[in-house]
């Protein structure tokens, strides 16, 4: 019987996100992707994803979407087998909770796809701005998303930011993916979440920004399959 991976994609970001991993793990795992967008608060989103999960599940959550598996794995830890957390965020930050003040303002000035295309390079990795295969699927994800959704998501953060005094909670084996071309969250951010977590490991994917499972599918699907379907 196969074990059950649950997927949470990103701020804006759908199954599209994880498209190449829900392809290439199939064949060993029950692979669903779960968007998370149904609500103004963290302990909500926590709440109802919770309701709806399989007893227990291996799960992987990237950006916003790792940063709600860190309060998933903490707040039911005997449900959650093992953990991936992508490119993702812990510790207090006004610098980027100014940042989602701002991009929620401009979403109701309706500049969101303005926004989206100013944000663009601070989301992947530079040197790969001009590569239409990464590019396009990424902005037709991003700007088909609602911006109710956007707004949930957004408003979730900012109210109830921080994680950190969770990770020491989380009991299962997890392993932590930076990119090394990640520029969104402070240096060291990542290897935080590692150090802080008991049984976690740190892995770097090179020539990465912050849109790991779009920039470097093979990578993402290999680690994948190596933690999880090994």
């Amino acid at each position: 019987m196969k074990e059950t991976l649950i997927l949470l994609p990103g701020l804006g970001s759908t199954e599209v996100n994880w498209q190449h991993q829900v392809q290439h793990l199939e064949d060993q795992l029950n692979v669903h992707v779960t968007v998370m967008d149904q609500a103004l608060s963290r302990s909500e989103l926590v709440n109802a994803f919770l309701e709806q999960a399989p007893e227990q599940f291996y799960l992987a959550g990237h950006s916003y979407g790792g940063w709600l598996a860190q309060v998933i794995a903490a707040t039911a830890p005997e449900r959650v087998s093992k953990l991936m957390l992508l490119n993702t965020l812990s510790r207090n930050n006004p610098e980027h909770i100014g940042l989602l003040e701002i991009f929620k303002a401009n979403i109701k000035k309706n500049l969101l796809s303005e926004s989206l295309d100013a944000n663009l390079q601070n989301i992947i990795f530079r040197d790969r701005m001009e590569d239409q295969e990464l590019v396009e699927p990424l902005q037709k994800m991003l700007k088909g998303f609602s911006s109710d959704s956007y707004l949930n998501q957004v408003q979730a953060m900012i109210d109830d930011y921080p994680t950190e005094a969770l990770l020491s909670k989380i009991s299962c084996p997890t392993l932590v993916v930076d990119g090394r071309q990640d520029d969104l969250f402070p240096p060291g951010e990542l290897p935080f979440i590692a150090e802080q977590i008991p049984k976690a490991r740190l892995t770097v994917i090179e020539e990465c920004g912050h849109m790991s499972p779009m920039e470097r599918p093979h990578a993402v699907t290999a680690l994948m399959r190596l933690w999880f379907a090994s």
